[in-house]
Formats: structure tokens, C-alpha cells, sequence
């Protein structure tokens, strides 16, 4: 697949997705540039609840963020955020009564169809990020240490405890949990991170040239180590296909479980 390029903003990018040891792949991915050339829209959905509805789930949240195109890009960070944050919530509602109007038809199996996800919205110098679940963002860059958000799963919470180690996270039965998703059934529950901070939330990211985001599903950074995707930015940072297609690779390599999911954007000129 060939990089695509919004050249007004400076920046590459390239996406991908592979369908696991899975039946059905139910990530859905979706990056586009808003029609002034003005910032990328980038965004990787992970599917729940079956697969019939964990695809349903998935291609409402999607059909949600795609409507942000539609809109004027607002100027400022704190602006942006809250506009990702309301699409969140859209998704997160129009999920819902989706499973209300299926349920009215005498439907019960898409009751618990959720979604994961993490979207952003980058322009050459900047990135505005949002995230559900264990769908995460790294920002890899030569200038500051490694980004990479913070799961909202049960594996992450038992690392952080010290109840179990990362080893152990590879096999552990609570693995693929989360403890925070859209929709999900009447048990679920949704917190949306980074939190906005006037002082300098995590969610906005000043880009230096060169840096490469990497928006992924847990299909992938389950299967490849952070040192082995920090690995695939530095040997193919020249290219945002050769990133996509080698962390892609990596995982179904590894023999990931899951769909496997990747996009890859690369600041390219900057003027930081």
C-alpha cells in the first residue's frame, strides 16, 4: 500500500488492518484529512459482543466520527478536544439504542455490542488524542521519551497493582478485559482519557519533525513488544507503509489472537 500524503499539513501516513485467528474481523479504521487540508482524522475502532455485533458496534462509532469531516476543524486544542470527547459520547448513545431497537424487534443478541477505541485529530505540529478501552496511541519521537496511552483493562490494573507481572499478562485469563468501553451492556462502563488539563493534558501532543504516531488495536501491541514497535519507527520512519506493514506482520507473526489493526503517521515537515 502506498504512503498518502497531506502535503498542506506535512505529514504521511498509511493504514491496515488483518483479520487474526479470528472469524470475523471486527476492528474497523478510518483516517482522513478534513477538506481544507487543514488537520487528519485518524481513528481505530475495536469491536464487542459477538461478532455480528461486535461489527455493528464498530461501524456506528465509526459512521459517528466520520461526521466530524462534515464540520469546521475548531482552532484551538481545548476546542478539539471537546469536540472528540462529544463524539464519544454520540457513539456511546448511538450504540445504545441501537441495542434498545433491536430489542423491541425481539433481538436480544446484540445486547452487550460494544466498542473499544482511540481516536485523534493531528495536524504537522500538534496531536489531539482520546481513548476507550485498550485500543491505544504511541508517539514515538527522537526529541522525548515514549508516549503510549493507558489501557483501560483488568490486565493493566492487576500490572499496576503488582499482582502479576507483564510475562504473566500474556496468558492470564483476564486478558482482553476492559474496564472501559462504548456500549457494552448494562454492566459497562465509559471513561474517556486523557482528562483536559489547562496546565498541559497528556491529550495534546506537540509534534517535532519526524515523529511517527502509531494508532493501533490491542490485536497488535498484545503480540509486539513497545521495543519492538519503537524498532519499526526507527528502521522504516522514512515510510508510513513499512511501519504499518511490519507491525501488522509482527503481530500475526507472533501469532496474535486478535485482528490486528495500524495506522501509521509520520510529521514529516514541521515548523517547530
Amino acid at each position: 500500500m502506498a504512503d498518502k500524503q497531506l502535503k498542506e499539513q506535512g505529514l504521511v501516513y498509511d493504514d491496515r488492518t488483518r483479520k487474526g485467528k479470528r472469524d470475523v474481523n471486527e476492528d474497523v479504521k478510518f483516517v482522513r484529512p478534513w477538506p481544507d487540508k487543514s488537520a487528519l482524522l485518524a481513528v481505530v475502532v475495536d469491536g464487542m459482543g459477538g461478532h455480528q455485533g461486535g461489527k455493528i458496534a464498530a461501524e456506528i462509532v465509526l459512521d459517528t466520527f466520520k461526521e466530524l469531516l462534515k464540520q469546521p476543524l475548531p482552532e484551538t486544542p481545548e476546542s478539539r478536544y471537546q469536540l472528540l470527547l462529544d463524539s464519544f459520547h454520540k457513539a456511546n448513545t448511538a450504540i445504545i439504542e441501537r441495542v434498545i431497537e433491536e430489542f423491541k424487534l425481539g433481538n436480544s443478541k446484540l445486547k452487550d455490542m460494544g466498542a473499544t477505541l482511540v481516536a485523534a485529530i493531528i495536524t504537522a505540529t500538534d496531536c489531539l488524542h482520546l481513548y476507550a478501552g485498550d485500543c491505544r496511541l504511541y508517539h514515538f519521537s527522537q526529541e522525548i521519551p515514549l508516549y503510549m496511552t493507558d489501557d483501560h483493562s483488568v490486565i493493566n490494573l492487576l500490572i499496576k497493582s503488582g499482582e502479576i507481572t507483564a510475562q504473566d499478562a500474556k496468558n492470564h485469563r483476564m486478558r482482553g478485559v476492559v474496564t472501559s468501553c462504548l456500549g457494552g451492556g448494562q454492566n459497562a462502563r465509559l471513561s474517556i482519557a486523557p482528562k483536559w488539563d489547562e496546565d498541559g493534558s497528556p491529550a495534546f501532543r506537540k509534534l517535532h519533525p519526524n515523529d511517527v504516531l502509531l494508532l493501533c488495536s490491542d490485536g497488535l501491541h498484545g503480540a509486539v513488544s513497545d521495543f519492538e514497535l519503537q524498532s519499526f519507527t526507527e528502521n522504516y520512519n522514512i515510510s508510513p507503509a513499512n511501519i504499518s506493514e511490519k507491525c501488522v506482520d509482527a503481530a500475526l507473526k507472533n501469532g496474535s489472537e486478535d485482528n490486528v489493526t495500524a495506522i501509521a503517521i509520520i510529521a514529516k515537515n514541521n515548523s517547530l
